[in-house]
Order: C-alpha cells, then structure tokens, then sequence
C-alpha cells in the first residue's frame, strides 16, 4: 500500500482552515475560501504564500516535495479566478514569477 494516496491520510484542502500556514496567515484572499470573491484586498494586505509560491519556476515539484501537491492542484485551478477578480494579487503574481522560490530555499537548507 502506498500511504500516499491514502485516502484517510491524504489531507482535502476545502477551506482555510486545511491550510498548514492558517494560523498564522494575514492574507484576506484565500485559494482555500469558498467566499474569497466577497473578500477585499487593499495594497497593505499581504498575499497567500502558497498562491505565490505557485507561479515560480518547479512549484509543482516543489509543492510534492513538500507532500502538498494536492494544495497546488487546489490554488493552480483558483489563480485565474483570484487574478481576475484582484489586481493587485495578479500583479504580485507576475513578480512572484522572477524570483526565486522560499519552498526550494527551504529544502536546500537555506532558510
């Protein structure tokens, strides 16, 4: 049996509260969050992490690496939504994308 698929293992990332950063995350704009589109986002609000992470170079990888693929399956099919509906999250986006990812930093041992 391979563990990873699970079933009772396996998390659901279905709302905020599934997130591994929840409870110390500050971000109005949850991919996790059902009602993100009611939600407001202001330039001093910060942005999901992982929604950031997702758009660097090897988030995939990254991601399984971390065992949270299927959070990146879950934020890779909100990004277009988020995007759309928050400039200034999809401008984040679009620099998130030139720089280097905090996950694989992590891995190498360098944060």
């Amino acid at each position: 049996m391979i563990l990873a698929h699970h079933p009772v293992l396996t998390p659901t990332y279905t709302k905020p509260e599934h997130c591994p950063k929840y409870q110390s995350c500050n971000a109005p704009i949850c991919p996790l969050d059902a009602k993100r589109h009611k939600r407001v986002n202001t330039s001093d609000d910060a942005t999901c992490f992982y929604l950031l992470e997702s758009v660097k170079h090897g988030a995939k990888a990254h991601f399984q690496v971390a065992l949270l693929g299927e959070l990146y399956g879950v934020i890779v099919r909100a990004k277009a939504d988020i995007a759309t509906s928050h400039k200034r999250i999809a401008a984040k986006l679009e620099s998130a994308k030139k720089t280097g990812s905090r996950m694989a930093r992590k891995f190498r041992g360098e944060e």
